[in-house]
């Protein structure tokens, strides 16, 4: 007899815990949608590289160098004793000075389109298929820019070989967005690609297969 009052006892207090809720005992009840977290993230993945970066970040680094070093030593010309007139040696500073600018000037602009690394941000390639271009700047530091396959048209300038054209106000909208998330940590940051800039890959050789569906959606100077 003990053990079947305990039993129903038992059943009794589970019955209750199985009927209380907090609107029972006076609380107030606020439900909430489960949701999934928002995926904030972007992992670019590389997706080509470029076979002389290195040599063109040398040779980057290489010209400026020799030009604040022509530059530096023009004081030299005119300092000291000796026969030499004081035109020659305008001459010559103004040669030394003209000829290292001149070499400068045409690596930064042979090397300016050179594309460095190039990621995209999406698996598969499209042609609103986001993709970050890092090419060098003046000193050779890493520039990066945000740039979709349906603007590259083929280039007509030498060492060239796609010509970025005007985004469309869809794509200026979509950047905005994309630009947030790949910013974020970032100390330099990145830009959406402006009509008129260029680009130049090595695009003859063997390249990974979702490069090779950048150049087959966007057709480029060989």
């Amino acid at each position: 007899m003990h053990s079947r009052s305990a039993l129903k006892s038992t059943a009794l207090l589970c019955a209750r815990a199985r009927t209380f809720t907090p609107a029972s005992r006076g609380f107030a009840v606020t439900s909430f949608p489960r949701q999934s977290a928002p995926n904030t993230e972007l992992k670019p993945k590389v997706v080509y590289e470029g076979g002389l970066s290195k040599a063109a970040r040398v040779m980057k680094l290489a010209s400026v160098a020799s030009l604040v070093g022509a530059s530096a030593a023009i004081p030299f010309f005119f300092t000291g004793s000796s026969d030499i007139p004081s035109g020659a040696r305008t001459i010559l500073a103004i040669t030394t000075l003209g000829m290292t600018g001149s070499s400068t000037a045409l690596v930064t602009w042979a090397l300016k389109p050179y594309i460095t690394t190039l990621s995209i941000l999406e698996p598969t390639v499209g042609p609103a298929t986001p993709m970050l271009v890092d090419t060098l700047t003046f000193l050779a530091q890493t520039r990066t820019r945000l740039v979709f396959p349906e603007q590259l048209k083929p280039a007509t300038m030498p060492l060239t070989s796609w010509s970025v054209s005007e985004p469309s106000d869809k794509l200026v909208e979509a950047s905005k967005a994309i630009l947030e998330l790949v910013n974020r940590g970032r100390k330099k940051p990145v830009v959406l690609a402006r009509g008129g800039d260029v680009f130049y890959a090595h695009t003859q050789g063997p390249v990974s297969e979702e490069m090779q569906r950048i150049i087959d959606a966007s057709p480029c100077q060989e």
